[in-house]
């Protein structure tokens, strides 16, 4: 049995931290972040209203997670891969997963605050190997594999957070796979469910 867990997905991160800069797409259903990042110097460039920036944020946001659905660890990206797929408006490809940089650059981030946010959202200290969640909820984590959940993608949301993205994949929140309890019943997540 293998389970992967992104701890850190920076694409998803860096648009959670726009969104929260420039107070984007407001009307979506999206969780508090924990911690909150501090904006820093980032506006929105004025090369655009707010609504065309929260319009192509929507968009990445959707792309970020519709790569997930694509995603396969066995694809291993050349150089030149890379530099054809890190230009504007290209296909999803299972090897690098979007950017918002990529797409629209870093006009109205300040690097230094998303930075410092990201930091902030690195555990503080390793667990021993039979401490880690994935040890002490191993029976749900079995039961999760056999339904077909190969990566557990944790964002930084506060309380409790799961969604099944695909038969593969689930999204849950640092808060819910740090409580032995609250990671049990995300692991059972069916697809396409979203638990708060």
């Amino acid at each position: 049995m293998i389970i992967r867990v992104d701890d850190d997905p920076n694409n998803v991160n860096e648009l959670l931290y726009i969104r929260s800069a420039w107070h984007l797409a407001v009307d979506l259903d999206i969780p508090e972040l924990d911690p909150e990042p501090q904006p820093g110097s980032s506006l929105p460039p004025a090369a655009a209203t707010l609504e065309t920036w929260s319009a192509r944020w929507k968009r990445a946001w959707q792309r970020a997670w519709d790569w997930y659905g694509i995603r396969d660890a066995a694809v291993r990206p050349t150089s030149l891969l890379l530099r054809e797929l890190t230009q504007p408006d290209q296909p999803l490809h299972p090897a690098i997963p979007p950017f918002w940089s990529a797409e629209y650059g870093r006009d109205g981030v300040d690097d230094a605050a998303l930075a410092a946010w990201q930091r902030q959202l690195e555990p503080s200290h390793h667990l021993p190997f039979e401490e880690e969640p994935e040890r002490r909820c191993l029976p749900a984590l079995i039961s999760a594999w056999e339904t077909g959940l190969f990566t557990i993608v944790t964002l930084p949301y506060s309380g409790y957070f799961a969604h099944r993205l695909s038969e593969t994949h689930l999204a849950v929140s640092n808060a819910t796979r740090d409580n032995e309890s609250s990671y049990t019943r995300a692991l059972a997540t069916p697809l396409h469910s979203t638990v708060r």
